[in-house]
């Protein structure tokens, strides 16, 4: 550090000059704090592994060196990356399978098979995202299962590696990367969004680096995330068998890179995600040992039109939208959970809300709980629990079709509903006063809790007093199940709150569901089974 004598630098205090040493010291510690206030600001971003497909390779392939009689599976992913100012993807996938196994016969043990729940667009829907909302895609390398789909994404700033960049350009157009090399070569739109990186910070909180070895540009990109620094390594390293036993892939431009490049991962992850193992949806996002990652069914037990009023608190609209009614089961542990038990007395409910629901619910005989469920093979009597939202009739008043279930209710919504706050009359529906009659130990109040090992219920208020919601633990990472809080997507994703008495809570709610997880499900979107085909909700693959 230079310091000119004429420089004066004066305490605010005493207005007498700092002495050098004062003046070192000071700028020390402001470069202290700036640092930290830099690395305070990094986001923690989430990464979600979205496969884009899945193959089988030779093992020659798979490993330097490796047993060509061996057989590998390999996947294809996107990665989406969220927490930033705007959605990023790592590498934009592949959209013409045939073409990749025509280019790639050499190399395929057997062909990519590809279904439409994968595309890159299919698997954006989840998280109510299209190609036009992501902002930033980072390429690992011009490999046509990386690149196939770049153009699809056409708001987004794209990162290619300044070496992989200028190795493409020097050469031939290849099978690989042609169309796109030409597009972003000659294409103004294309040209004005594409930046080339080195080893640098991209964006706050995320890293680029050169690793080459795959192909000679080929870079990773080190992203923090509350588990600490994750590594997206590209082809380089595409098993994890790569990194752990430190043995390249069989298909590189530099055997030596290839070494290099994982010494230089081992030392700047903390989580490695190598690009094509079928194993990082069980590994990912992190889970204590042995635990039970679940998926969520979402199974419609009728539907209705509501007007607009209720859906949104921002409008007086008497126009109606469809509202599905769904229960949901959540499957994966020693036997199934229900969350919510759908209505059932459905003309009961529907004359009771017949001003702002015209027509009331329709339910088709098939549609009925227990009819439902069975089509499903879900037996009532082998459900372990049955989670309530909030105790309104088309949400919990068919308990006693589950005989062996406890009742899991929030405290505060019980006392309200029971009259044991207020002075107000019991309003629990006869049926389920018989059920807890027959079974009081049934019955399981709960504030914030663990229900079982990975399934957490939380308070939210908001629709009702004590109206909670269902944090699960998925292959996909976590989901909330929100209950009437969040009625549609576009209340949580357009952030306009349903119909309430205090709009306040409504939105900390959401804010609050908003802090746990990027994948909510609301309580009546018929979306729901366009985004999740199957309604199979937190699963790493696509039905």
């Amino acid at each position: 550090m230079t310091v000119r004598k004429e420089t004066r630098v004066f305490n605010t205090i005493t207005r007498e000059p700092y002495s050098l040493m004062s003046r070192l010291v000071l700028a020390g510690v402001v470069i202290c704090l700036m640092i930290g206030q830099m690395a305070a600001a990094a986001p923690k971003y989430r990464i979600y592994p979205l496969r884009n497909g899945i193959c089988k390779i030779a093992g020659n392939h798979a490993y330097y060196q490796g047993d060509s009689n061996e057989t590998y599976d390999f996947a294809l992913y996107i990665w989406l990356i969220l927490g930033g100012d705007k959605p990023i993807l790592v590498d934009a996938g592949l959209s013409d399978v045939n073409e990749m196994n025509r280019g790639a016969a050499h190399v395929l043990r057997e062909p990519i098979t590809q279904n439409k729940n994968e595309s890159g667009t299919a698997q954006l829907r989840k998280f109510g995202l299209t190609p036009d909302d992501i902002g930033h895609v980072f390429i690992t390398h011009l490999h046509f299962d990386h690149v196939d789909d770049l153009l699809n994404y056409r708001n987004a700033k794209v990162y290619i590696g300044k070496k992989e960049w200028e190795m493409a350009t020097t050469a031939a157009p290849t099978w690989g990367h042609g169309k796109i090399m030409h597009e972003f070569s000659n294409t103004p739109s294309c040209r004005k969004r594409l930046v080339l990186v080195e080893d640098q910070e991209i964006l706050p909180g995320i890293e680029s680096f050169w690793v080459g070895g795959h192909t000679p540009g080929s870079m990773a990109y080190r992203v923090n995330t509350a588990h600490g620094k994750a590594v997206l390594t590209g082809d380089t390293i595409s098993l994890l068998g790569n990194f752990e036993r430190n043995i390249p892939l069989g298909i590189f431009s530099d055997r030596e890179e290839c070494m290099a490049a994982i010494k230089k991962i081992r030392e700047r992850a903390d989580i490695v995600l190598p690009s094509h193992d079928p194993g990082t949806l069980d590994r990912w996002p992190p889970a204590p040992k042995n635990a039970i990652k679940y998926t969520i069914r979402a199974i419609k037990v009728g539907q209705c039109e509501v007007r607009d009023y209720i859906t949104f608190q921002d409008t007086d609209s008497e126009q109606t939208s469809t509202y599905y009614l769904y229960i949901w089961v959540i499957e994966g542990g020693p036997k199934p959970i229900v969350v919510d038990t759908g209505p059932k007395n459905p003309e009961e409910f529907s004359k009771s809300t017949a001003k702002y629901i015209p027509g009331g619910v329709v339910q088709l005989p098939e549609e009925r709980t227990i009819r439902a469920l069975k089509r499903h093979g879900i037996d009532p009597a082998d459900v372990s629990h049955v989670i309530i939202t909030h105790l309104h009739p088309d949400h919990y008043d068919y308990f006693d079709a589950f005989p062996n279930a406890r009742f899991v209710v929030n405290r505060l919504e019980y006392k309200e509903t029971t009259g044991q706050t207020g002075g107000g009359r019991n309003r629990l529906a006869a049926d389920v006063r018989k059920a807890l009659d027959k079974r009081p130990d049934a019955l399981q109040l709960a504030d914030e809790e663990e229900v079982v090992p990975g399934v957490r219920v939380f308070p939210l208020g908001c629709h009702s007093s004590g109206s909670q919601g269902i944090l699960v633990r998925t292959q996909m990472g976590p989901v909330v199940i929100a209950g009437d809080v969040v009625y549609k997507y576009e209340n949580i994703e357009k952030d306009r709150p349903g119909r309430s008495p205090n709009e306040r809570v409504c939105r900390e709610a959401m804010a609050s569901i908003r802090s746990l997880t990027d994948i909510v499900l609301p309580a009546h979107d018929p979306l729901t089974l366009k985004r999740w085909p199957g309604g199979i909700i937190g699963a790493g693959t696509a039905p």
